[in-house]
């Protein structure tokens, strides 16, 4: 699993575009301000609360979001690639801000419902184009093998924004529920001023005389089907990436099961979003002592015993196993995004991103609605145990595929 030659890219004919490493600090400015969330901390005692949801229906939103995502992911990867990695950008910081501006009026889980959908649209027209973006920027000026340290520096950002946003809103919270999500519409509205500022890079053009239909449904059977290596990582990506994001929406029950006061949501989500921010920034370096998959090796490990500790624990202090998630978020997604990226045809990366965002969405779509209905049934500890069996299971079968179609290099 080698990069790509910087020497490739540096004995390319002619200077480098402009534009390159000033896109990629831009893109970590984008990432911060993307990742201010100030209703996230509180969103499911808001949701319980201020909409009468119950776990189950919150579970159903979540759902409702990652089928909104799947619907439009691969699509706006494909856009992205052909249009403009900046463009899909536009398109999708609009969607964004008009989205929260729903949220902050919704009073009834179907009008709840129409804002997520529209941001799970936003973040799908988001989401691979500004890695692909990032990927050509430091294509540009030969250095993609500084990849995944840049990627780490925008995941760390992004998380460092949501822990200070965090704070808040808990805060906001307490004046007023609707406050944290007022305050979210201007800073989605800065992240659209963002996306415009960036340039767009130079895209390889495309011989393939075929319909656009056509040459989609190529894209999927290629990546799907024919390519191993593509698929085991999609595979592994979605197995840890769901082990974390399902437990994003049960932590906040879990602190409030445990007795932990709700003015300390807040100020806990920061701090588990600050030490995110710390796995992030060094994840080129425990990549560089472990290897990739000695790296995602620990991930899989630290899924089960996560979901265990949180199910043993009967005090709050249970709570301090929520970081065995933070650190696979922030381990694994930089080092499969290089891995994928590697793979992926350059003509077509943002829709190879697309592809796997969209299967970890539709993962959710099928899992969250049973999980949370089994939280409701027979309560939060049995249920975390169960996931604690589950993940590891289906971490452990995701690892082995992927390391055969990763073999160690000679």
């Amino acid at each position: 699993m080698t990069a790509p030659s910087d020497d490739d890219d540096a004995n390319r004919s002619g200077p480098p575009p402009a534009g390159g490493l000033a896109n990629a600090r831009l893109l970590i400015a984008f990432g911060a301000i993307e990742f201010v969330l100030f209703p996230i901390p509180i969103i499911t005692l808001f949701w319980k609360d201020q909409i009468g949801m119950s776990l189950a229906d919150i579970m159903l939103l979540q759902a409702m979001f990652g089928a909104s995502v799947v619907v439009f992911e691969f699509p706006s990867g494909y856009f992205a690639d052909r249009a403009g990695y900046r463009r899909s950008l536009l398109v999708g910081t609009a969607l964004l801000t008009a989205g929260w501006c729903v949220y902050a009026r919704g009073a009834t889980f179907w009008e709840v419902a129409a804002a997520e959908i529209v941001l799970g649209a936003a973040s799908a027209f988001v989401s691979g184009a500004d890695r692909a973006l990032l990927w050509v920027s430091l294509e540009a000026v030969g250095r993609t093998r500084q990849y995944t340290r840049w990627d780490g520096r925008m995941r760390a950002v992004s998380q460092m924004a949501e822990a200070a946003s965090a704070g808040a809103g808990g805060w906001l919270y307490a004046m007023g529920p609707r406050w944290p999500f007022w305050l979210q519409v201007p800073a989605a509205a800065l992240s659209l001023v963002t996306a415009a500022l960036l340039r767009e890079m130079p895209r390889r053009r495309i011989a393939d005389r075929r319909s656009h239909t056509r040459r989609a449904l190529h894209i999927l059977a290629f990546t799907l089907r024919h390519h191993r290596r593509l698929r085991a990582a999609m595979a592994l990506a979605v197995a840890l990436g769901l082990s974390s994001f399902v437990m994003v929406w049960l932590i906040q029950p879990y602190m409030q099961a445990r007795g932990i006061p709700t003015a300390w949501f807040g100020a806990l989500w920061a701090a588990a979003h600050l030490w995110l921010a710390a796995v992030s920034l060094a994840s080129g370096r425990v990549v560089g002592v472990l290897g990739a998959r000695g790296t995602l090796l620990l991930c899989c490990v630290l899924a089960p015993l996560g979901y265990a500790g949180l199910a043993l624990c009967p005090t709050g202090w249970g709570a301090a196993f929520y970081l065995c998630f933070m650190t696979i978020r922030g381990l694994q997604a930089p080092v499969l995004a290089g891995v994928m990226q590697q793979d992926a045809p350059p003509e077509d990366r943002a829709s190879v991103l697309s592809i796997a965002a969209l299967l970890f969405r539709l993962s959710f779509v099928v899992a969250g609605p049973p999980i949370g209905a089994l939280v409701d049934r027979v309560g939060l500890g049995p249920a975390l145990g169960a996931l604690a069996i589950v993940f590891g299971a289906a971490g452990a079968a995701a690892f082995t595929a992927f390391s055969r179609a990763h073999p160690p290099a000679r």
